[in-house]
């Protein structure tokens, strides 16, 4: 990641398309600040897929059956 790198509120304005671009595009983070110098980031944020139902299901079942073998007793609600 890079930055965060300070600009201001109306380069912010001017430039979006290009800052969005470059915050996707090479995980740069940014700091605008505004007139009154407070400040906000614009950050990039990893998009982490779901876990499938299927994948969810196997390992609930992967935990049950060790859980047995290793003699751990399991409740009613399990």
């Amino acid at each position: 990641m890079i930055g965060p790198i300070g600009i201001t509120l109306k380069e912010a304005e001017d430039h979006f398309d290009f800052i969005i671009g470059l915050t996707d595009s090479q995980h740069v983070c940014w700091k605008i600040t505004r007139e009154d110098k407070k400040s906000v980031m614009l950050v990039p944020v990893n998009e982490i897929s779901p876990i499938s139902d299927d994948l969810q299901d196997d390992v609930e079942e992967f935990r049950k059956s060790f859980l047995e073998k290793v003699g751990v007793g399991l409740t009613e609600n399990e």
